[in-house]
C-alpha cells in the first residue's frame, strides 16, 4: 500500500460527532454499499492517520469497532481487509407470506371481551354497578391528588392508609372484625392474599387442613408453597372440626358460606376450630368470600371476631362484590406478620393500583357501597328464586339444601349414582359453565352440580335452565 486511502473518507472537525465515530461510520457505509469491495485491503492505521491528519489511536479504535462487528478482519503479517463474506451471495430465505395486518381499534376490543356463560360461579352482575358514580369519584380523586397518584409509591406496599382505614371500619360494622386499621393489608384479590400467606406461613412438607370439597385457588396456593394437604370433611353444616390430627400448621375454611356446598358453619364448630388452632399453634385462614349476600337470615359473626388468641387470619375480596376486574382484596392479620408480608409484596408488585384504592375508599366512606350491596342483594334474591322455580318447572332431579344466600347454589342429584362429571362435560360442550361438585373434592363426594346465578337476569336464567335441562335429562 502507498498509504493513500482507497476511497475518499469524510472527516469534518466542525461536526459534533467525534473523529472516531465519523471514521467508523464512513468506512462502514462504504463496506455496506459495496464501494469497498469484499476482501479489499485497507491502509495501515499509521498510514491512514497520516493521510487524514488524525491520531493513530483514533484509527485503531475505529478499526477495532469494525472488526468486532464483522466488517473487517485482520490477517497476521498481511494487514486489514474487508470481510470477504460481504461478497458471497446469501441463499434466499424462505419466508411465509404475511397476512395483511388489521389495525385493532379500541372499539373492536368489545368483540374480544366476553360475557360470562351461564351459570358461571362467583360472578357479580356488573350491570348493576354504578359506573357513572364510580367515574365521578375517580375523577375527584385525580383532581384532589393529581400526579402524585401516578408515581411509584413503595411506602404503600400494604395499601393506602385511607382505604385500609375505610375497610377496617366496614369490617367492624358489618362483620364484627375487631382490628386496628394497620392490620388491614390491601391485595390484588383474595387469591394474592392466599399466596402471600402460604409463602410466609408454610414450609415444604408442612400440613394444611383444607375443606373437602373446597376452593381450588386455595389448594393451588398451598401446593405452590410445598404443603401437604389433608382433608377437612364437610357435611350439611360445613367443616367438621378435627379431633385427633397432629402436626397441622394451617387450617383453611369458608365458614360464612362454604365453597362450594353453601353450608354455614355453626358457632359451636367455629369455636371448636379456633380452639384446635390454639392447641396446635396453627394458623386459621377464614375466607369470607361472599358474606355480603344473605337473603333469608342475617350472617353469623366472622370467626375472626371470636378468636381472642389472634390465630385467625381474615381475607375477603371486593372484586366479587363490585366487579372482577377491580382486582382489590384485603386481609386482616396480626401486627407480627406485617413486616414479612410487606417484604414479599414489594418483591411481587411494589404496590397495588393507587387510583382505584382511593376511589374505593371514597365509595365506602360516601355510603355508596352499602347502597350498592342492598340493591344487589334484592336483585340476587329474585334471581335465586327464578333459578329454583325453573329447576322445579323442568322437573330436574336436583335438591338445593342451602338457599339462604350466596352467589352460587349446589344442587345434589337425587340418584347418587349419576355421573355428574360427564353431565358437566356435556353442558360445557353446549356453552354452559356448570361444574360438578367432584372437581372441588379430594375424597369421593355426592353427585351434584354447582350453579352461579348472580350475573344473569331472570329471563336469561329461565331460558338457560330450560336449555340445560334437556342436556341434564339426556345424561341421566
Amino acid at each position: 500500500m502507498t498509504g493513500r486511502p482507497i476511497l475518499p473518507l469524510t472527516i469534518d472537525r466542525r461536526r459534533t460527532a467525534s473523529l472516531q465515530d465519523q471514521l467508523y461510520s464512513s468506512l462502514r457505509e462504504q463496506i455496506q454499499t459495496g464501494q469497498m469491495a469484499p476482501g479489499s485491503v485497507l491502509p495501515s492505521s499509521r498510514d491512514l492517520a497520516t493521510d487524514l491528519g488524525i491520531s493513530r489511536n483514533t484509527v485503531i479504535a475505529a478499526y477495532d469497532r469494525l472488526t468486532g462487528e464483522g466488517y473487517l478482519e485482520t490477517r497476521e503479517r498481511s494487514g486489514i481487509f474487508v470481510n470477504p463474506e460481504f461478497g458471497r451471495p446469501k441463499p434466499a430465505a424462505r419466508r411465509t407470506p404475511l397476512k395483511p395486518r388489521h389495525r385493532i381499534a379500541i372499539a373492536d376490543a368489545s368483540t374480544a371481551l366476553r360475557e360470562p356463560q351461564p351459570f358461571r360461579l362467583c360472578q357479580p352482575d356488573v350491570r348493576l354497578f354504578p359506573l357513572a358514580l364510580w367515574n365521578r369519584l375517580r375523577s375527584r380523586a385525580l383532581r384532589r391528588l393529581g400526579h402524585r397518584l401516578l408515581h411509584y409509591q413503595s411506602a404503600y406496599a400494604l395499601g393506602l392508609p385511607v382505604l385500609r382505614q375505610a375497610l377496617a371500619e366496614y369490617l367492624g360494622e358489618s362483620r364484627g372484625v375487631r382490628c386496628d386499621w394497620t392490620q388491614v393489608v390491601i391485595t390484588s384479590g383474595s387469591q394474592e392474599a392466599l399466596y402471600l400467606l402460604s409463602q410466609i406461613l408454610l414450609k415444604p412438607g408442612q400440613s394444611v387442613l383444607m375443606e373437602d370439597p373446597g376452593y381450588p385457588g386455595a389448594k393451588a396456593a398451598f401446593l405452590r408453597a410445598g404443603a401437604v394437604l389433608q382433608s377437612l370433611p364437610v357435611d350439611e353444616h360445613g367443616a367438621i372440626p378435627p379431633s385427633d390430627v397432629d402436626g397441622v400448621s394451617l387450617i383453611y375454611t369458608t365458614p360464612s358460606r362454604q365453597f362450594p356446598t353453601g353450608a354455614s358453619l355453626p358457632v359451636t364448630r367455629r369455636m371448636a376450630l379456633i380452639e384446635f388452632a390454639r392447641k396446635n399453634k396453627a394458623w386459621l385462614i377464614e375466607d369470607d368470600y361472599d358474606s355480603e349476600f344473605r337473603y333469608s337470615r342475617p350472617p353469623l359473626p366472622a370467626m375472626h371476631s371470636l378468636d381472642a388468641g389472634q390465630r385467625t387470619l381474615y381475607i375477603g375480596s371486593m372484586s366479587k362484590v363490585l366487579f372482577p376486574s377491580l382486582r382489590i382484596g384485603y386481609m386482616v392479620v396480626p401486627q407480627s406478620l406485617l413486616p414479612a408480608i410487606e417484604e414479599l409484596r414489594l418483591t411481587l408488585n411494589d404496590h397495588g393500583p393507587l387510583i382505584d384504592q382511593v376511589t374505593l375508599a371514597d365509595f365506602l366512606q360516601s355510603g355508596a357501597f352499602y347502597t350498592h350491596i342492598r340493591r344487589c342483594r334484592k336483585a340476587y334474591e329474585a334471581r335465586l328464586d327464578t333459578l329454583l322455580t325453573a329447576v322445579a318447572r323442568h322437573s330436574l332431579p336436583l335438591t338445593f339444601p342451602h338457599t339462604d344466600g350466596g352467589m352460587n347454589q349446589a344442587g345434589y342429584f337425587v340418584d347418587t349414582r349419576i355421573n355428574a362429571i360427564r353431565i358437566s362435560a356435556r353442558l360445557k360442550e353446549a356453552g354452559f359453565d356448570i361444574p360438578a361438585l367432584d372437581v372441588y373434592a379430594q375424597q369421593p363426594v355426592a353427585a351434584g352440580l354447582v350453579f352461579g346465578f348472580t350475573a344473569f337476569d331472570p329471563r336469561t336464567i329461565a331460558r338457560a335452565v330450560a336449555d340445560a335441562a334437556v342436556i341434564i335429562r339426556d345424561g341421566i
